[in-house]
């Protein structure tokens, strides 16, 4: 009978989230990971964390802003090549944005919103109770910018 003050806890557990989801870019090798924790089921608020990982160079968590349970709700923006120093990926979570770099391993916030944030590859977002990352459909990603010049005529038979 030594087990009744564990049944006692349970309960208070049971509202407790720990949900983590993954997408992977520019190769296996590159990833990003948003953690979504709430370890008390009273707080209205969440804490999310975000894993970039590059090995063996690069694997670091951290922290960003914690948000409203059902305000979970992180999109992933990718630049054009050659907007910014180095390659990265843009979080923007409510009106905040972070840049991500798994080629230093660093996550730095913007002090204000960038003026050109990049297409949309998808969100991470409370899905029922899982967190998931939701990719943006292939279809409607935006090709890259075609050349000015007019297409070459067919040759004629």
């Amino acid at each position: 009978m030594r087990a009744w003050p564990l049944l006692l806890v349970l309960p208070l557990l049971a509202g407790c989230k720990n949900e983590t989801a993954s997408l992977q870019f520019a190769g296996p090798d590159h990833a990003l990971t948003l953690q979504m924790r709430q370890d008390w089921f009273w707080d209205p608020a969440v804490d999310l964390e975000v894993v970039m990982s590059r090995p063996p160079d690069c694997q670091r968590r951290s922290r960003l802003d914690s948000v409203a349970l059902a305000e979970v709700n992180v999109e992933v923006l990718r630049p054009e090549a050659g907007e910014y120093a180095e390659p990265i990926l843009i979080l923007k979570q409510g009106t905040r944005f972070y840049a991500v770099s798994t080629k230093n391993c660093e996550l730095q916030r913007f002090k204000a919103p960038p003026e050109k944030p990049g297409t949309l590859l998808g969100t991470f977002r409370l899905e029922g109770e899982k967190l998931r990352f939701v990719a943006v459909p292939a279809s409607t990603l935006t090709a890259p910018a075609m050349s000015a010049s007019p297409p070459r005529a067919a040759p004629q038979q």
